[in-house]
């Protein structure tokens, strides 16, 4: 009897390692044709269909332990792009629409919006284009010229 048991908690531990290691530690349970474009998997989960995670530096400063420290832009700004105030990880953020209609007609000072040159600043650098800086809430994103591409035409669609 005891070394039914034994086998039992063998079988139960086994399988629970299998479980795990399968489990994909990138930062998405995505299915493949979970997203109509590349743009959308861009915003939903940070990675490409280009086979490569989109990395960025700062970021909010929130310890991000129960998503492994990965971010994508729905993270913050929903799964809409409207953005608004919401509390992630104990830290209140507010953050901007990105609707591409919205930010086209975003009327800063002088500045008429944003064009893909302002897109870019932004995502990249994490500048506005007016020159400032963004808030440090917003993270430098490290993507290529064809993901930034991807990601402005599915905030484009975005009405």
């Amino acid at each position: 009897m005891k070394s039914l048991g034994i086998l039992l908690i063998v079988l139960l531990l086994g399988s629970l390692f299998s479980c795990f290691k399968r489990f994909d530690r990138s930062g998405t349970a995505w299915a493949p044709g979970s997203f109509s474009s590349n743009g959308e998997r861009i915003y939903f989960s940070s990675s490409s269909e280009r086979g490569e995670r989109i990395t960025y530096t700062g970021g909010p400063n929130t310890g991000m332990m129960m998503t492994g420290g990965l971010l994508a832009c729905a993270s913050c700004h929903g799964t809409n792009a409207r953005g608004g105030k919401h509390l992630m990880h104990m830290q209140v953020m507010d953050s901007s629409d990105i609707r591409w209609v919205k930010l086209e007609h975003e009327e800063e000072e002088e500045h008429l919006g944003y064009d893909m040159d302002d897109f870019r600043m932004a995502v990249i650098e994490g500048q506005h284009p007016d020159g400032k800086s963004l808030k440090q809430d917003m993270p430098r994103w490290n993507i290529g010229e064809e993901d930034l591409l991807d990601l402005a035409n599915y905030l484009k669609s975005l009405l």
